[in-house]
């Protein structure tokens, strides 16, 4: 299994098992999981450099785009 289909495979375990979560927990999940896979695959990847000035709204439609890919 490739680096972006295991991303897929545990963002979507992780809505599975995070009903009960606020959704700050949520997003801070996602992040970790995407971010983790950018960086395995670009060594020197780092996040957008205005990524937690966008609003919580803007960061989850461009994370729950990531599993579209």
């Amino acid at each position: 299994m490739d680096n972006i289909n295991a991303m897929k495979m545990f963002l979507i375990m992780g809505e599975l098992t995070g009903a009960n979560e606020s959704r700050e927990d949520k997003l801070k999940y996602q992040e970790r999981i995407v971010f983790a896979t950018m960086r395995a695959n670009i060594p020197e990847w780092e996040p957008p450099s205005d990524w937690y000035k966008l609003s919580i709204e803007e960061r989850e439609t461009r994370l729950e785009k990531l599993k579209t890919i």
